[in-house]
C-alpha cells in the first residue's frame, strides 16, 4: 500500500478548553486528534458541499424534470440574434 505524502499545514488557534475536548472526543475514536480533526472537517465539507450540488426530487417530479431535459428545445429567435451577434468573447 502507498503512503501518501501530506506536505500541507493548516494552523488553527483555539481555546485551551476546545482542545482539550477535541482531544477526548479523538481518543473516543482511538485517533490522533489532527486525524480526528481532518476526518470530521472532511465529512462537514462533503455534507456541505452534496447540499450544495445535489437535489432529489419524489419519482413522479423527477420523471417530469427528466421529461423537459429530454425535450428538444424550442426555437428562440432572440436567443438564435444574442448568440450570433459580435460580443466581447468573438470580436
Amino acid at each position: 500500500m502507498a503512503v501518501i505524502q501530506k506536505d500541507t499545514r493548516i494552523d488553527l488557534r483555539i481555546e485551551g478548553s476546545q482542545k482539550d475536548f477535541l482531544v477526548y472526543a479523538a481518543s473516543l475514536k482511538n485517533m490522533k486528534l489532527s486525524a480526528f480533526v481532518l476526518n470530521s472537517a472532511i465529512k462537514e465539507a462533503e455534507v456541505l458541499v452534496a447540499s450544495k450540488t445535489q437535489f432529489t426530487l419524489p419519482e413522479a417530479k423527477w420523471k417530469a424534470f427528466s421529461a423537459a431535459l429530454d425535450r428538444p428545445a424550442r426555437d428562440n429567435a432572440k436567443l438564435k440574434k444574442l448568440f450570433n451577434t459580435a460580443n466581447i468573447f468573438h470580436g
